[in-house]
């Protein structure tokens, strides 16, 4: 066998110019290949993980609830909402509860309608290493019932500064209008792109300011420590919230599910069952991302055409390659036919040559897309705004090379030029002795 391979290095390079031409094709589309892989898998953490730091938890409890003839976006029962889900999962389990609404911000003769986040800053602390503060701290705003903690874009639009009162105006949930006034404590940036844009207020002030019951919120966050068997585990918690006398539904499909985790209405309309009650929708992050994967597949299809496009120059260059070189080795042929060769033999001995070419060229392309990979992701800088910011990590972009993707990039190449070069390498083989030795075709 080691001769074997070795003869098939060997003619490779008898025809090296050639053979280089070819597996250049080979090293281009692996270096492409491993570009996408690289940008999908780093998208797909990187927008998995902004969500889950943010705007969703592994397991979203979200919903409407009925009552006085009226449904209203939101939930009721919150504390017992959470309750359930720390006796279903116990101590393993972090759960968050949240309040989000639209507000219009007035100051100074300007106005903006934003999206506000309540949260409960001794429990919810996993944004505070998000916000790279500029002007206060994260312990200034948590101390300050009514305190601000805004986007620098934000504080820029109305030229806030620390201390600065704003008013803040909205329609609540039940259809009346409302007003707070709130402190700046805080100016921040972030590098998490669903975080920008949304001003950080405690919960219960928020949650005051909607009109809202003691009780209420708009979402229940549950988090574990790895995502998985998320299905299972929403399950479980739907069982046990209905046996709590809840309502509960799953996402139908992947559009629902970003609406159960997005900011809640403070519309509301007719109930024509005319019974109180309170109806979840627990969305698992799977079930979020669903969308973004769907965005994701797509890049991958464009790039599985162009690739698709190269491969077919390079399986016609495979094609004319080997009967090119069948024609250029009949006496090889002839004579290891003679010898004792059989006819798989021979096939197998091009085939391998095939091979080996594919395997040397797609390795070095896989090794050169990595470096790239890497390259691109280390010393190229990006702004924060904008729709990059998506794929952004700390200003990056989110490239990440997987060994797996690689290996199959590389073993996929090599059983390609493995099918398209058994054709011409099996009419060489087939070649009787005596025609080998005698004539070219």
């Amino acid at each position: 066998m080691g001769k074997f391979i070795g003869v098939a290095f060997r003619n490779i390079s008898r025809n090296g110019k050639r053979s280089f031409t070819l597996g250049v094709n080979y090293a281009i589309v692996t270096f492409l290949l491993v570009l996408l892989f690289s940008f999908t898998r780093g998208a797909t953490g990187t927008v998995t993980s902004s969500l889950a730091r943010s705007s969703a938890g592994h397991i979203t409890v979200s919903g409407q609830f009925a009552t006085g003839g009226r449904i209203f976006i939101g939930l009721r029962g919150a504390d017992r909402i959470a309750a359930a889900a720390r006796e279903s999962f116990g101590p393993e389990a972090t759960v968050l509860t949240r309040y989000t609404l639209q507000s219009t911000v007035y100051y100074n003769g300007l106005s903006k309608r934003i999206g506000f986040l309540g949260i409960d800053a001794a429990a919810d602390t996993g944004l505070r290493g998000q916000m790279a503060f500029g002007q206060g701290g994260w312990d200034e705003w948590a101390e300050d019932p009514a305190g601000l903690a805004l986007p620098a874009e934000l504080a820029d639009y109305f030229g806030l500064s620390l201390g600065d009162e704003v008013v803040v105006s909205t329609r609540t949930r039940f259809g009346a209008f409302n007003t707070g006034i709130l402190k700046v404590r805080g100016i921040w940036k972030t590098d998490n792109f669903f975080l920008r844009g949304q001003a950080v207020v405690p919960f219960d002030f928020l949650r005051s300011l909607d009109l809202a019951a003691p009780d209420a919120a708009t979402s229940v966050f549950v988090y574990f420590p790895e995502a998985r068997d998320l299905a299972a585990r929403r399950d479980l918690l739907a069982s046990r919230l209905e046996s709590a006398g809840f309502e509960v539904s799953r996402p139908k499909t992947d559009q629902e599910a970003i609406a159960a985790v997005s900011s809640a209405s403070s519309k509301y309309e007719a109930d024509p069952e005319n019974r109180d009650r309170v109806m979840l929708k627990l969305a698992t992050l799977d079930e979020v991302l669903g969308i973004v994967k769907s965005v994701l597949t797509a890049v991958n299809a464009v790039g599985a055409l162009v690739a698709s496009i190269l491969l077919f120059v390079i399986a016609v260059s495979i094609f004319i390659n080997l009967r090119m070189s069948v024609n250029e080795r009949l006496r090889e042929i002839g004579t290891m036919r003679a010898l004792g060769f059989q006819a798989g033999g021979v096939t197998a001995l091009f085939v391998g040559e095939s091979v080996a070419l594919a395997l040397a060229f797609s390795a070095a392309g896989a090794a050169l897309g990595s470096l790239a990979a890497g390259a691109v992701r280390w010393l190229l800088s990006f702004p924060p705004g904008g729709q990059l910011g998506l794929f952004l990590e700390g200003g990056r972009l989110a490239l990440r090379p997987d060994l797996r993707d690689i290996a199959l990039i590389v073993i996929a190449i090599a059983l390609f030029a493995a099918l398209f070069s058994w054709f011409p390498a099996r009419r060489g083989g087939r070649i009787r002795p005596v025609d080998a030795l005698t004539r070219t075709f």
